[in-house]
């Protein structure tokens, strides 16, 4: 981080919680080891739900949909961006893992043939409070209960919780959902939200501040304002978008590879996407190292490059190239999760962190979407080459999209 950058992060006092140089590692311990519960529960209601109504509705099409509608909300991002910049931000987050509690414990209880549209909704609104989490630990909470010299160390650790966890994630989840059903893991999953919010209650707090307008409306028009001036954020945002465009669903297509092409064991198939999380964890876990005497700018430029090296292994076709590859990308996303989330940081004014961010997330969970139809497409060719090539192309555009210009400094 430069002298500028870490002034910025320094004279940041977030309303509700300690402010970066009051922050400490320890806090951010109690308060990552609390997520990391929470991220474990959500593996066991990813792979519980689709079990459960493929059960009770024999309906493959219903069983994705109980995944699909829980990222439905990521279309509405900004309009919880304005309540995360408008409420007290920790509150938010606390009532927001009380009320995905409540939801998915109702799970068990109204699970029948009768009622799919109902456990669909409820679906949705548990994907509602998972993302207004999302948005108020990762641009909220993190920065200020870390020490502001160690943002960086804090993003990436966290990082490289999360990615641990959905690495062991899926296996616990068969261990208890075979020993113990699906809808007693919807209880375990329920119960571990709360962890996270006793966590979030825990942490030290300020007297809360005054936020500036309270109109909705007017919120909303200045996060789009604020995003649309904001021309390196832009810039960051369209080289996100066009890179998750071509590799968002590579996890979803190497099922498919798998089955059809190298008619891999269900277990052996799980351990190549377990491999991406660990590869996802490790390049979290080394971000802080990477060429850290370099601006913020060359460094998410870097991890780009990564990616793109990890997209040009995959085209070669073979099950092992495809997995080799498949690591170095995730490890290219691992660290461009966390050199991006400093980034945004430190270049997006903290009462318009919750809004222009929730726009950056829409348009980033977006082009993953469409991933989905791209290498859907590729990936029905009978060439191999053309399997993986739009996640290469992706990330060749990308990095050459966020490089176009000399970087700029990030300013408040």
């Amino acid at each position: 981080m430069t002298s500028n950058e870490a002034s910025a992060a320094t004279a940041r006092d977030e309303d509700g919680e300690a402010s970066g140089p009051d922050g400490s590692m320890r806090h951010f311990w109690v308060f990552t080891g609390a997520s990391a519960v929470s991220k474990l529960g959500n593996t066991l209601l990813n792979v519980a739900m689709p079990l459960i109504l493929l059960t009770v509705t024999g309906s493959k099409t219903i069983a994705a949909l109980s995944f699909g509608v829980q990222l439905a909300p990521y279309a509405l991002s900004p309009v919880f961006g304005v309540v995360v910049d408008r409420f007290n931000r920790r509150l938010v987050f606390i009532w927001a893992e009380i009320a995905q509690c409540v939801l998915v414990g109702l799970l068990p209880l109204i699970i029948t043939s009768d009622h799919v549209v109902l456990v669909l909704a409820v679906l949705f609104l548990v994907g509602c409070g998972g993302l207004t989490s999302e948005l108020t630990s990762d641009f909220g909470l993190i920065p200020s209960i870390a020490p502001a010299h160690s943002l960086a160390k804090a993003y990436s650790r966290y990082t490289t919780t999360i990615s641990v966890m959905r690495f062991v994630g899926p296996a616990l989840a068969g261990v208890l959902l075979g020993s113990l059903g699906p809808r007693s893991a919807l209880w375990i999953d329920a119960s571990t939200f709360l962890v996270t919010a006793g966590a979030a209650a825990w942490l030290p707090m300020r007297p809360t501040a005054e936020r500036g307008p309270s109109l909705f409306g007017q919120m909303l028009t200045n996060g789009f304002t604020a995003f649309w001036r904001l021309t390196q954020v832009r810039r960051l945002t369209a080289a996100m978008t066009i890179f998750n465009l071509g590799a968002g669903a590579v996890p979803t297509v190497l099922v498919v590879l798998a089955q059809t092409r190298w008619h891999w064991s269900p277990e052996m198939t799980g351990a190549a996407l377990g491999l991406g999380a660990a590869g996802a964890a490790t390049g979290a876990w080394i971000t802080p190292r990477v060429a850290r005497r370099r601006r913020l700018q060359t460094r998410v430029g870097i991890w780009f490059a990564v990616c793109g090296l990890g997209g040009a292994a995959m085209l070669l076709g073979s099950s092992i190239a495809v997995i080799a590859g498949f690591f170095l990308l995730s490890m290219g996303e691992g660290g461009m999760n966390v050199t991006t989330n400093e980034y945004r940081y430190n270049a997006i004014p903290d009462e318009l962190l919750g809004r222009v961010n929730a726009i950056i997330r829409a348009a980033v969970i977006s082009g993953a979407a469409a991933s989905s139809v791209v290498l859907g497409y590729t990936v029905s060719l009978d060439d191999s080459w053309a399997w993986l090539a739009p996640v290469v192309i992706g990330a060749v555009v990308a990095t050459g999209l966020w490089f176009t210009r000399p970087p700029q400094a990030p300013a408040h």
